[in-house]
């Protein structure tokens, strides 16, 4: 009995340890710390990861501009290519036309065709960019908010609004558009 009892247990182990199943175990020490959101505004010579711009000194018939800029660089290059999106989010009491310039080339309008968050807010979302990582990227943007003169009323008197503009980085994936 103690025979067969020995086979048994050298059976099992000769199983366990040539079937094929391999056991290990990973251990590591080191300290890793990645900043995920390496593509920052440059606006006003700070590096942000959301501008807030308040609106209350808009009138009927003017309009401001904001230019700002996004780079791959914060205090060091990045190593990976990267694609950010830009989000505007503003709650639209105002009429206003909200126009986005990448360059010379207008790239989004904020309105109504966007869809309203839980908060209410207006959330306008530019087409993806991508940042090469071979060299210094520095990608130049104009925000154009305009409050059309028509809207010269009592009714429109004494609105505030706000947009805040944040930027979505992340590391492109091989073979994502």
């Amino acid at each position: 009995m103690k025979y067969k009892i020995m086979i048994i247990l050298a059976s099992l182990i000769a199983i366990t340890f040539f079937s094929g199943i391999t056991y290990s175990i990973f251990n590591s020490n080191s300290n890793l710390i990645v900043d995920q959101k390496i593509a920052k505004f440059v606006f006003e010579a700070q590096k942000l990861d959301h501008l807030e711009l308040q609106l209350d000194s808009l009138t009927p018939g003017s309009s401001k501009e904001y230019l700002f800029e996004v780079t791959n660089t914060n205090e060091v290059k990045s190593n990976v290519t990267l694609n950010y999106q830009l989000t505007i989010k503003t709650f639209h009491f105002m009429p206003l036309v909200i126009e986005l310039y990448k360059g010379e080339d207008l790239i989004m309008t904020c309105d109504e065709s966007y869809s309203r968050n839980d908060n209410n807010e207006l959330v306008c979302n530019s087409l993806v960019q991508e940042m090469l990582n071979d060299t210094e990227v520095l990608d130049s943007y104009k925000l154009k908010i305009t409050f059309p003169s028509e809207y010269n009323t009592l009714e429109y008197a004494d609105l505030v609004d706000f947009l805040d503009v944040e930027i979505k980085s992340w590391q492109k994936i091989e073979g994502e558009v």
